[in-house]
């Protein structure tokens, strides 16, 4: 229903009936008393007096309104309104004042003039009942009473007449892309329900979605760029398409095609694929400096959906396994079924884990190097489920990212943390803990003082926690980044740059940003005593950390050899099979008390 129906009862462009209109001036408090006093004031003062006194407060006199064509509607409304003296409480009249107000609407007035003119004839009234006098007769209040109480209705009844043009106004609206065209999501809504109701025995209606995810190379183009780009696209599309299919523009980066008249479901593959792969190579020949994706997924009715929202859901619900699957097309059916209410399913269970703490944190730690004195500890994230499965932590963090509850966990981490050293330093070790966090994080103004607060509440030092960012966090909004960043060691907190050598390296971030240490991948960490050019590349990163002042980490280490080059090239700790696995906090704290008497640990 519209906000019409809601108010007033009735549907969109109907007018006031009789039932309607009781069940209004009942919902503003409008009997037969406050009728009666309103027919009394009637017989006080004269429709035509009060409309002439109106139109001088509202300075809408004929001489004055003659001069714009909206004065003439406006004064013509307010004529009417003043007749409220006259009302026999019939739906006659509300229907010429609403037709009134139309035509003022239509020409441009705001939609706050009723309540203007409103308040300006109940202030009339006022005046015209008690003029100067200091006594006034209970009748007379009564009678003021009710004629506020019918202002605020009739008030009520013009604003729903100007939700009602509006409502108008967007039906009305073009149904078509202003740059490609094409006709857009509301039209493509009607056209598949028309296409669905014409469908004839024995035929399908195909449905592909298809949409694109730009590079940042596309971001920086001008407007005009990217309008090009979507047209040529668009046109290379239509060319791979029959006469009858019919194709929209859904979104910026983001196209439906209708395929109407299928005889088999398989069609809708051989349009999708045929879609994404000209997509592609109009990519690949005309822009070759643009990166892209392109994926589309589809779906067929009545096969697999019976009602236009169902059938793009299912396409939609196709494309969203090809983009997880890396596939440039896939089509609805059992499979997708089953994966899309495992995805669903799999989103609740992670939102009611981190609601009711089943993540733990897992500890692995850090060793100096040659010598193994345990100095620190990385917390890791784990999670088993219900049915006794690890959990990937990547497979967590990208869920926790797409429902939005990314700054939970990252608090819920940050307050861990600060527990597990509070526990590490009643059992008499002293260390440090590193933990993640996300691009996302750096753009939150309250992080640090979230971290101060949290170490106050359980009484470490921020020094002991160290904060590990990966390259692309830093590189996605540097300046609010770095910026966090300085008031985290402000507050006495370390950094860390994660992972480094994955990413969007650049000397100068290392100059500027403030940071304690330098993290190097597994990935070159795994083949550093089998390849030259891995070794040669991690001693270049160790020589760039120190340069700067940097402690470097090595993470992933799982053999002696490996270790022993490391240490060569003069790297300051280690972390890794090698030495322990990521391990519950008492289980860490009792290999700690294991080791301890052969490699004491620091502080301890």
């Amino acid at each position: 229903m519209t906000r019409l129906d809601t108010c007033f009862g009735r549907r969109s462009g109907q007018v006031l009936d009789g039932e309607a209109l009781v069940g209004l001036l009942c919902r503003y408090g409008i009997g037969q008393s406050e009728k009666a006093a309103v027919r009394a004031f009637g017989r006080i003062v004269s429709a035509e007096e009060l409309a002439d006194d109106l139109l001088e407060r509202l300075n809408l006199d004929e001489a004055t309104a003659a001069e714009a064509p909206i004065g003439l509607v406006l004064r013509a409304f307010c004529q009417e309104l003043a007749r409220v003296v006259r009302w026999d409480f019939l739906p006659g009249w509300p229907a010429a004042l609403q037709a009134r107000w139309s035509e003022c609407y239509l020409a441009g007035a705001v939609a706050e003039f009723p309540f203007i003119a409103v308040e300006t004839l109940i202030g009339l009234c006022h005046e015209h009942l008690f003029g100067e006098r200091a006594m006034v007769h209970r009748l007379e209040l009564d009678i003021e009473r009710a004629l506020v109480r019918l202002g605020w209705c009739l008030g009520g009844l013009m604003a729903a007449t100007s939700v009602e043009h509006e409502q108008n106004f967007r039906l009305a609206a073009e149904d078509g892309d202003p740059v490609l065209g094409l006709p857009n999501r509301r039209r493509f809504l009607t056209l598949l329900a028309e296409r669905l109701a014409s469908l004839g025995a024995g035929r399908q209606l195909g449905l592909v979605v298809l949409n694109v995810e730009w590079g940042r190379s596309v971001d920086v183009l001008a407007l005009d760029e990217r309008d090009h780009l979507r047209l040529a696209l668009s046109e290379v599309m239509r060319g791979v398409l029959r006469p009858s299919d019919i194709l929209c523009a859904l979104g910026d980066d983001e196209w439906a095609v209708l395929l109407p008249d299928l005889r088999h479901a398989a069609q809708v593959s051989l349009a999708g694929h045929k879609l994404v792969d000209a997509c592609e190579a109009l990519r690949s020949n005309s822009f070759p400096a643009l990166r892209a994706r392109f994926c589309a997924g589809g779906a067929a009715a009545p096969e697999q959906a019976g009602g236009p929202l169902a059938l793009e859901q299912a396409a939609r619900s196709a494309l969203v396994v090809a983009k997880a699957s890396g596939r440039p097309f896939d089509i609805y059916g059992g499979e997708i079924v089953v994966k899309a209410e495992g995805d669903a399913m799999f989103e609740t269970e992670v939102a009611r884990a981190l609601e009711s703490q089943q993540f733990q944190l897992y500890l692995q730690p850090q060793v100096a190097l040659p010598s193994r004195r345990v100095v620190g500890a990385e917390a890791l994230l784990r999670w088993r489920r219900s049915d006794g499965r690890h959990v990937p932590p990547p497979e967590i963090l990208r869920v926790v990212e797409r429902i939005g509850l990314t700054p939970l966990l990252s608090r819920w981490v940050v307050q861990q943390a600060a527990q597990i050293l509070a526990t590490l330093t009643a059992g008499g070790c002293d260390l440090r803990v590193s933990v993640n966090v996300v691009a996302d994080d750096l753009n939150d103004p309250e992080l640090p003082l979230f971290i101060r607060q949290t170490c106050d509440t359980w009484r470490i030092s921020p020094s002991r926690l160290c904060f590990e960012i990966t390259e692309s966090g830093f590189v996605s909004g540097e300046a609010a980044s770095a910026e966090t960043l300085r008031l985290v060691r402000q507050e006495g907190g370390r950094l860390a740059l994660d992972d480094f050598g994955t990413g969007y390296s650049s000397m100068d971030y290392l100059r500027r940003l403030p940071l304690d240490e330098l993290k190097i991948d597994k990935s070159f960490v795994d083949r550093i005593s089998v390849s030259e050019s891995d070794r040669a590349i991690v001693e270049l990163m160790v020589r760039i950390a120190h340069t700067f002042d940097l402690e470097v980490v090595a993470e992933g280490v799982e053999s002696v050899e490996a270790e022993a080059a490391l240490s060569l090239m003069g790297c300051d700790l280690a972390q890794g099979y090698l030495y322990a696995p990521p391990m519950p906090v008492a289980e860490f704290v009792a290999w700690w008390n294991g080791v301890e008497a052969a490699v004491p640990a620091a502080g301890c």
